[in-house]
């Protein structure tokens, strides 16, 4: 049975634990937040000075949670609810946190290649990991004054307390090493989280083993707090070795082998020859294919460092400075580096974003406000357009220019900037409102990139301007409707004009095929009469001659012909001339309703 002041300390404790863990779990979240300041959040997570000892405080909460399920069950003297309790109930608390400690721990442990944050700022969270670690260790002193016999589980309970301690210590020490620019310490943190992550797995491990167990005595009871690693550790630490805790865990005593004897005597020599060699190995530098970087000799730099193995002097004899090699970074001429227009992963489909719109009634962000000359009159003038110019550079391809670069300047990007923009504001200073809108954009921008790549390289910076983009000039967002007025005006009346050209041509056209109409048709009706004056000239002619030679035989056949021809469109009756009149016929020509018989005239 657990006393009541055991419990009540235990719980405390648990209640101490938790505050510490949930404000270390309130710092790691904040990281991620965009409100809050870039460089503090992004240096509390890349420097895991937060993360690890949360893992370790998560571990520790574990057996904690464990202790306190089983001394609330012990507490109420039922038997079979203790039996459950040192079952089902560590199987549920302790991995909960446990397993979540080791995750934290291990996923958000320090990586190597991050950006640092600026100098000073290590140091001070450093600090605050450290001054952490006291209310821990008092913690941790309060478990190691509880006996055995009033809280069995209190020695697991202390060994997981020391590693909480311990972690938040040594994630100081590490944060202020790495302030100082001591090498590898990315890697120690990354033992440090390795070492959490496997006590927060063993204690979750023997946790969920004891579904598999059979309900142990009241008596006999005991919370999943027990880690043979955080036992080590707390054992090691107090007899000042391992051998002692090996020996009573596992029943080996290393004390009496000869290996170990030979390997303790030669271990400082080793130690002192692997240390010159990590010392030497630091001056071996491997420069990725992507990247240079500068040698610095006793803090003067001496050459570039092209990509390959190289040998310089070992550390801090020699040190060295990443250097771009072929980055293209794209800024404007305000604000700091261009924003994409478009986010990531957006797709067709998606609504384009603000910074997407390029109509002239808005003003867009990153935008300049140009001065340019004009004639009001008789008068001088000047108006002003709106301008959207993005610089593409990089850092020189020369070991000249990349030293220039790095020592030339201390901000690229605001030198970038005011080179940039005074070079912008003498080149439209002479010219007019029609002559800039009307420039074709490809001509313009490389007669800015040339000028202003000129002034680059008279101050030295070292910097090469790779293209000037021009997204779009145009008047001023207030006077965008003016311009679009007179705009359409202009592109009316250009429109008047050439409708009206149009028209004239067709005009003219079609006067042009009249007149050759009736021209050709004239043509053709005198064609036509002259055919017809020469077919009678030759028919008479040939009448003439023929009547000469055949006399009135032919005359006779012609007036047959023609009589013929008179009358091949009427009846026509012969008469013999040969008989008398009685007899002869008699032809009426009248028409058949007034038609009488002779005979019956009454005349």
């Amino acid at each position: 049975m657990i006393p009541p002041p055991a419990w009540r300390r235990i719980r405390a404790l648990l209640l101490l634990f938790l505050a510490i863990a949930a404000s270390l779990g309130g710092v790691a979240a904040y990281s991620l937040h965009p409100r809050w300041p870039a460089p503090l959040w992004a240096e509390i997570a890349r420097s895991g000075v937060a993360a690890v000892p949360l893992g370790a405080l998560l571990v520790a909460l574990g057996g904690f949670a464990g202790a306190a399920v089983l001394a609330r069950a012990q507490a109420g003297g039922d038997a079979r609810r203790i039996g459950r309790a040192a079952r089902l109930g560590q199987a549920i608390a302790v991995p909960l946190f446990a397993l979540a400690g080791a995750a934290v721990a291990w996923r958000l442990r320090p990586l190597a290649g991050m950006v640092l944050a600026p100098a000073g700022m290590d140091y001070a969270l450093g600090a605050g990991a450290i001054g952490l670690a006291f209310p821990l260790l008092i913690a941790e002193r309060q478990l190691a004054a509880i006996p055995a016999r009033v809280l069995p589980d209190a020695p697991g309970l202390r060994a997981l307390a020391l590693l909480a301690t311990l972690t938040c210590f040594l994630s100081g020490l590490l944060e202020l090493a790495a302030g100082f620019g001591l090498p590898f310490t990315d890697r120690a943190a990354s033992l440090l989280a390795l070492l959490v992550a496997a006590t927060g797995c063993e204690i979750a491990a023997r946790a969920l083993g004891r579904l598999f167990l059979p309900p142990p005595l009241p008596d006999q009871a005991r919370a999943a707090c027990r880690s043979v690693i955080a036992l080590a550790l707390v054992a090691g630490a107090r007899e000042k070795g391992f051998a002692a805790p090996i020996r009573a865990h596992l029943g080996i005593d290393f004390s009496r082998s000869w290996a170990l004897a030979y390997v303790r005597a030669s271990a400082l020599p080793m130690a002192l020859c692997l240390g010159l060699l990590a010392w030497g190995l630091s001056g071996v530098v491997v420069v990725p294919l992507d990247q240079r970087m500068i040698y610095q000799r006793f803090g003067a730099p001496v050459s570039v460092l092209h990509p390959g193995l190289h040998a310089i002097l070992p550390w801090p004899l020699g040190t060295t400075r990443r250097l771009e090699f072929g980055a293209v970074h794209e800024i404007g001429l305000v604000g700091g580096a261009a924003e994409s227009a478009l986010p990531d992963g957006a797709s067709a489909e998606d609504l384009a974003p603000a910074r997407a719109d390029r109509l002239w009634e808005s003003p867009h962000p990153g935008e300049i406000t140009l001065a340019i000359a004009s004639r009001s009159g008789a008068r001088q003038s000047f108006q002003s357009v709106s301008a959207d110019l993005r610089l593409l550079y990089r850092v020189g391809m020369s070991d000249a220019a990349g030293l220039a670069a790095a020592y030339g300047s201390a901000d690229p990007v605001a030198l970038m900037q005011a080179v940039s923009g005074r070079v912008v504001a003498a080149y439209y200073a002479d010219r007019t409102l029609d002559e800039v809108l009307g420039a074709r954009s490809e001509a313009t921008a490389d007669e800015l990139r040339a000028a202003i790549q000129a002034e680059l390289n008279s101050d030295g910076s070292g910097l090469d301007l790779v293209a000037v983009v021009i997204e779009a000039i145009h008047p001023p967002a207030g006077a965008a409707d003016a311009y679009h007025y007179v705009r359409a005006a202009e592109i009316a009346a250009r429109a008047s004009i050439a409708s009206e050209r149009g028209n004239a041509i067709v005009i003219r056209s079609q006067s042009s095929q009249y007149a050759n109409a009736q021209v050709a048709a004239a043509r053709a009706t005198a064609a036509e009469t002259v055919g017809a004056a020469r077919t009678a000239l030759i028919r008479f002619t040939a009448d003439r001659d023929a009547a000469r030679a055949g006399g009135r035989a032919f005359l006779l056949e012609r007036y047959f012909t023609d009589l013929s021809g008179a009358l091949g469109r009427s009846p026509m009756m012969i008469i013999d001339h040969r008989l008398n009149w009685p007899e002869a016929p008699v032809l009426d020509l009248r028409p058949l309703a007034a038609a009488q018989p002779i005979g019956e005239k009454g005349e």
